[in-house]
């Protein structure tokens, strides 16, 4: 009796053993069941982020840039399609009062006098032949600019012109988008009159 019940509890042990390594072997496998989906779905995810982040790329380096918008980033399309081929008179069109003022095409931009284009808009211009730089202020928007260089300080911020700004004539010759965008004007071309628009943003 006594040898039957130790070879009932032997094999109930033996079951028993069995039993909870086939689970944890089960387990086990499960485990790495939810290990692998959650590989998968993290690799997925993880593609999916790549995939963003070269679509943000591709589109920041596929933007066109244009003469008349100022994207404010380091970057420009010296093959442009501008409104003329050299230096000349154009008319400006500013919130529905026509003017002219003198525009120097350049490196895909149009360069304008920054005293000029601030007297257009009713902007003040101050010029320092010394350093050769000029200062747009109307109202709390200020536009420092200096010749040779291409970054500019908007309302005391550090940013990038999609050209180099040059001195003409006492003065200092910018982007035409940088000035007028600096200072709250969205321009445009008027391809019936042949003129420039500056309409307040």
């Amino acid at each position: 009796m006594n040898s039957r019940w130790k070879k009932l509890m032997s094999m109930l042990a033996v079951m028993l053993v069995s039993l909870s390594l086939g689970t944890s072997v089960i387990a086990d496998d499960h485990d790495d069941d939810d290990d692998d989906d959650k590989h998968e779905y993290f690799q997925k995810d993880h593609d999916a982020d790549n995939r963003t982040k070269q679509q943000r790329q591709n589109n920041f380096t596929q933007q066109k840039e244009y003469w008349s918008i100022w994207s404010r980033e380091p970057r420009n399309d010296p093959n442009n399609a501008m409104p003329i081929a050299s230096p000349e008179e154009l008319i400006v069109i500013v919130n529905g009062n026509e003017t002219s003022i003198y525009c120097i095409p350049q490196d895909g931009q149009l360069l304008v006098s920054g005293d000029a284009i601030a007297e257009i808009m009713g902007a003040q211009a101050k010029f320092y032949p010394q350093s050769k730089i000029a200062v747009l202020n109307k109202g709390n928007l200020e536009l420092i600019v200096k010749a040779g260089s291409n970054a500019v300080f908007e309302n005391k911020v550090k940013t990038p012109m999609p050209t180099i700004a040059t001195c003409y004539e006492n003065s200092v010759y910018m982007p035409v988008s940088v000035a007028a965008n600096a200072l709250g004007y969205r321009v445009t071309w008027d391809i019936t009159k042949n003129a420039m628009v500056l309409q307040s943003i």
